[in-house]
């Protein structure tokens, strides 16, 4: 009995002794195993800790750079059009602004239809009009159609509304279609006679026109007139004298002479074509024109039949 149950015991410890690597290993890797899904789960904590922190998918990725107040750039390049194309309307806005009243108060571009100027003033061209400053006599001026000097076949169609306004702005020349031009030959008071040796007679003062005439050295209109300018009124001519409807084509009643308050302007500048450009100088015939006298309430006009000598 004490054998058995030595062998026993025996059996038993060796069993013991044999398994107890078994176990050891078993262990380990159970340890082991642990260890890993205890930082597979800290790791998954720790992402789902930073995912709740970045409050979602609505943030931008990180690799998106953000200025020093937060902004994405993105929305910092975004806000600088906005404020560059708000800058720009408002630059834009005051330049049309500073432009109609340039229109308005000072200098004017026109579009000359007519031929009436030549050789001062082709046909097409581009003239810029002042509207300071007194009228002269020998200046060329622009003015409206005081009722009847343009002729309804000879009358361009008004401008559009786009024109219009790009007219009005001053960003076109106007179309002149209301408008004419012509040189002042008397102002209030003056006395204008047509002609004495093929000249004109202003105050008592022949004036040689033949530089700047169309007509040259021919008489200086092809009509005979004797008239005194009223107050607040000129007698104008065209450069192209026998072809122009002006003061002497319009010598009944008092027609020939022009109001001063529509007179839009004094032309000063030739600016297109470029190959005519010039300034428009007052020429040096009027030079020694006299004063005229005191101008009367109307106009007196007289005529004779029959051409200029």
């Amino acid at each position: 009995m004490p054998e058995e149950t030595t062998g026993s015991g025996d059996r038993a410890g060796e069993s013991d002794a044999t398994e107890q690597p078994v176990d050891a290993s078993t262990s380990a890797a159970d340890s082991a195993s642990a260890e890993t899904a205890d930082a597979a789960e800290r790791r998954t904590r720790t992402l789902t800790a930073e995912s709740d922190g970045d409050g979602g998918s609505d943030e931008p990725p990180s690799d998106v750079k953000k200025s020093d107040n937060g902004e994405s750039s993105g929305d910092s390049v975004a806000r600088q059009t906005g404020r560059f194309a708000k800058e720009l309307v408002i630059i834009v806005v005051i330049a049309l602004v500073a432009s109609a009243l340039l229109r308005a108060f000072v200098v004017q571009a026109f579009f000359v239809r007519s031929g009436s100027m030549l050789p001062t003033i082709q046909l097409n061209d581009r003239i810029l009009v002042s509207r300071i400053g007194d009228i002269q006599r020998g200046e060329v001026v622009v003015f409206e159609d005081p009722g009847g000097w343009i002729p309804a076949d000879e009358q361009a169609a008004p401008p559009g509304d786009v024109r219009k306004f790009f007219e009005f702005v001053g960003v076109l020349p106007a179309s002149g279609h209301e408008h004419l031009v012509k040189r002042v030959i008397g102002l209030p008071g003056d006395h204008v006679v047509c002609c004495e040796g093929g000249q004109l007679v202003i105050n008592g003062e022949r004036v040689d026109e033949s530089e700047f005439l169309k007509v040259g050295k021919q008489p200086a209109d092809n009509v005979k007139f004797d008239v005194v300018v009223p107050k607040d009124h000129i007698f104008v001519l065209g450069d192209n004298r026998y072809v122009s409807g002006d003061s002497s084509r319009h010598l009944d009643g008092q027609d020939a002479f022009i109001p001063t308050d529509l007179v839009t302007g004094r032309a000063f500048a030739v600016i297109w074509p470029f190959d005519h450009r010039k300034i428009l100088h007052i020429p040096d015939a009027y030079d020694d024109v006299p004063d005229g006298q005191t101008p009367p309430d109307q106009g007196v006009v007289k005529t004779t039949s029959g051409q200029s000598d």
